[in-house]
């Protein structure tokens, strides 16, 4: 339980003795990979803090592809990354969470998981008997939404890739190329090209100049 408060008084940035009453609330849980967590139309009544793994959160579209790979008119379903959320984050679907409508996304492990729930009736027992900290629970959710709004904002694609390495870094050696690139709504061929163009231009900034 000492990694799980300090990494709470970093997510919070409060002391030891504020964070500590809080405690009790987590309950620690084991998840293997691949393990869905939350569906579409269900009423999320967890906020899921990662101790140890990595979390995501997707919602699915239809799609009517181009004639060359279906039929005319036909669809196929794909998967759209909204969050990626490793060591010392929060995940949850926020607004069916707080208001307790139906959820709108997915949310799965995408490595074996070390996780401690917050349910909802005890996220209110927080909020009455510790304001500050229910406040400050969901202050780096929005920081990181805020940085995800301004990732979208880039057309071109390299520069979401580069902030998204900053935002996470060692991230691309934990998760596949497609989730990757779901994250980037860019098709996975298009990432791997930029990660080619991304390595060719760091080689060529180390290479040493020399005088002729």
């Amino acid at each position: 339980m000492e990694t799980l408060l300090q990494q709470l008084m970093h997510l919070t940035r409060l002391d030891k003795s504020k964070v500590e009453p809080i405690m009790s609330y987590m309950k620690p849980i084991k998840v293997p990979a691949k393990k869905t967590l939350l569906k579409p139309d269900a009423i999320s009544n967890t906020v899921w803090f990662v101790g140890n793994g990595v979390l995501r959160a997707y919602h699915t579209i239809q799609e009517e592809k181009r004639m060359s790979e279906l039929k005319s008119g036909e669809f196929l379903e794909r998967e759209i990354t909204s969050w990626i959320v490793a060591e010392g984050g929060f995940l949850t679907d926020i607004r069916s969470f707080l208001h307790q409508t139906p959820a709108t996304s997915y949310i799965e492990t995408l490595e074996p998981s070390k996780l401690y729930r917050l349910c909802f009736e005890d996220y209110l027992s927080i909020h009455r008997a510790h304001p500050d900290i229910a406040r400050v629970l969901f202050e780096n959710t929005m920081i990181m939404a805020d940085l995800r709004v301004k990732m979208c904002c880039f057309r071109n694609p390299m520069n979401r890739l580069r902030m998204f390495e900053k935002m996470y870094p060692g991230m691309s050696g934990r998760i596949s190329v497609a989730l990757q690139a779901s994250y980037l709504n860019v098709d996975p061929a298009t990432l791997s090209r930029l990660r080619g163009k991304a390595m060719m231009e760091a080689s060529a900034s180390d290479m040493p100049i020399t005088s002729s």
